[in-house]
């Protein structure tokens, strides 16, 4: 009879596995067969939830992460036709480690497909320095991601990582250290893209240089000088001077200042004063308001007048041809009213002394 028994128990330990091992090699076959489709079903439905109307965003995120997730769905499916036959610490571990792999994985080759559809930084920014900042970010993000994977693997496989990550910050230190002009000058160009001072074609003028801007890259910026010359200025040089952007202008100032002969009667005086007003107020190339013309001061040899208004345009060329214009109305209207321009003068008195 106890024999009878351990035949039984024998058999039916022997069909219960060999269930449990055709249950999981089914299992196995079929998340084999159908882990794509089940990705695929998996990963629209989810882009349908964040991304809703936007079909771009959609397929780049199911094809970014298609082949990982499939991969992903086929390690589950193993660990579940493993664990129902084999309870093993080792097994979990390695099933372990091998999901916290494809999640990097997938993290990594989503930030590789989708940052540039995800982040752009502004109409104004130039494509190429846009390719950079995106480029730059994405590295910074997936080197973080991929750092946190090694620590997560390494803790599973049971080492003390308390070690390797004080070795790590020490080592970060010193790279930092060494590098600290270069990451100052990127850190200096996500500035610039950010805070917008500046575009290619402007003009702008520094405490060290004037010129237009030719080209910006994440470490430095090309200006070419009025003598037509390049010159090539770090971003943190940039970002730690005052910056005027002429080309932002949309107006330019003429302050003009003439003198007249002390002979000038009071009345031709307030005449000139009134016709130069009234050519600017005529002048469609000047703006009305703000305009001020005043005399201003009995000057050592003259009559000091000064003139400042503003022009309709900010392009240098029309500014100079504007400029050049007033000049010649005033003199003609000096002119016309019978008095001239006073230059340095100087009288001498000499006292006859009689012996």
């Amino acid at each position: 009879m106890s024999n009878l028994m351990d035949r039984i128990v024998t058999f039916c330990d022997t069909y219960e596995r060999i269930i449990l091992i055709s249950l999981g090699v089914l299992i196995f076959a079929v998340l084999f067969t159908l882990k794509n489709k089940i990705a695929n079903s998996l990963l629209r439905f989810a882009s349908k939830i964040f991304f809703k109307g936007n079909d771009e965003k959609k397929n780049s995120f199911c094809d970014s992460l298609i082949k990982p997730f499939s991969y992903l769905i086929l390690t589950l499916g193993s660990y579940l036709a493993i664990s129902i036959n084999i309870s093993n610490t080792s097994v979990n571990r390695f099933f372990k480690i091998l999901i916290i792999l494809i999640i990097c994985w997938c993290l990594v080759g989503y930030l590789s497909n989708n940052m540039f559809i995800r982040l752009h930084f502004g109409g104004d920014v130039s494509e190429s320095m846009n390719t950079t900042a995106v480029k730059f970010l994405s590295n910074i993000m997936k080197i973080v991601i991929i750092a946190f994977a090694v620590v997560m693997v390494i803790s599973e496989l049971g080492y003390n990582i308390n070690g390797l990550l004080t070795g790590l910050g020490v080592g970060g230190l010193a790279v930092s250290l060494a590098a600290q002009d270069a990451v100052g000058n990127l850190i200096s160009g996500f500035i610039i893209i950010f805070d917008k001072p500046f575009k290619v074609g402007d003009l702008i003028e520094t405490p060290t240089v004037k010129g237009f801007v030719e080209e910006v890259t994440m470490r430095s910026t090309k200006i070419r000088n009025l003598d037509d010359s390049v010159i090539t200025v770090p971003n943190s040089t940039l970002t730690k001077e005052a910056i005027t952007n002429i080309s932002m202008m949309d107006k330019r100032r003429i302050k003009l200042n003439f003198g007249l002969i002390y002979s000038t009667p009071n009345d031709v005086l307030e005449k000139v004063r009134n016709e130069i007003k009234a050519y600017i107020d005529e002048n469609e190339s000047i703006l009305p308001e703000p305009c001020r013309i005043h005399f201003r001061e009995f000057a050592d040899s003259s009559l000091n007048f000064e003139v400042i208004c503003y022009t309709q345009t900010p392009d240098m060329d029309e500014y100079l041809n504007i400029s050049n214009d007033l000049n010649l109305a005033i003199k003609r209207i000096v002119e016309a009213n019978n008095t001239d321009f006073a230059y340095p003068t100087s009288t001498v008195y000499i006292k006859n002394k009689k012996e």
